[in-house]
């Protein structure tokens, strides 16, 4: 019974730090991410991927910033913990309408395991952003993500999910940025993936908070 209380809370919880309020709203925006990932050799320690992403809206239907990310992940060090480095190259439009790049590496450490039986992972995520007309920063980023228990989904490959992210420079004491997950994850084919989600997008600026609503879609690739 344990896991059927849990899951509501965690999603009070949420919506619950959602309820502070933001000075002005931002637009509906879509996500759409392709990635392929391997694993190399054949005990599935290590593995590499590669992803795409663009992003849509603000005002009009073309993207307003798009990135590929590439990467490889060590599962060998434990059964608990995933460890990966990355590189990010991303593009995004500034106020003139001009797409400003970004060069972005980043090393990830995944930490696995069940609370009250729910599959729950939390990555922490330290990021180099070389921005191009900005400074140059160090970001911390930590995203916990629990899979909510439903078997009757998952007799069909379809797994519910929630998540929660947060953003902060290095050096700063204010999280500039926090992001709410709802979705959920189905197994289309042995090498096909893909999942629907919503977040809510909370950050914080030099002009003001925002509250942006973003729809997302991700298309997998395992192999």
């Amino acid at each position: 019974m344990g896991r059927y209380f849990v899951a509501p809370l965690i999603c009070w919880m949420f919506l619950t730090d959602a309820s502070f309020a933001a000075k002005r709203n931002g637009d509906l925006e879509y996500w759409q991410t392709t990635s392929v990932s391997v694993d190399l050799g054949k005990n599935g320690k290590w593995g590499a991927y590669g992803a795409q992403e663009s992003k849509h809206g603000r005002h009009n239907g073309s993207p307003y910033a798009y990135n590929v990310d590439m990467g490889i992940v060590y599962r060998g060090l434990a059964d608990w913990l995933d460890i990966g480095v990355s590189f990010k190259k991303e593009y995004e439009k500034d106020s003139s309408g001009k797409f400003r790049q970004e060069n972005r590496p980043h090393l990830n450490f995944t930490l696995k395991g069940k609370l009250f039986n729910i599959d729950t992972s939390h990555r922490i995520r330290l990021e180099y952003r070389d921005r191009e007309h900005k400074e140059h920063v160090y970001r911390m980023r930590n995203k916990t993500t629990f899979k909510i228990p439903c078997a009757r989904l998952e007799e069909i490959g379809v797994q519910p999910f929630i998540a929660e992210e947060w953003f902060m420079n290095l050096g700063d004491s204010n999280i500039n940025q926090n992001r709410l997950y709802a979705g959920f994850s189905l197994k289309i084919a042995k090498h096909v993936k893909s999942s629907i989600w919503y977040m809510w997008k909370f950050s914080r600026g030099s002009g003001g908070c925002t509250n942006t609503n973003v729809i997302g879609t991700d298309l997998k690739f395992p192999f």
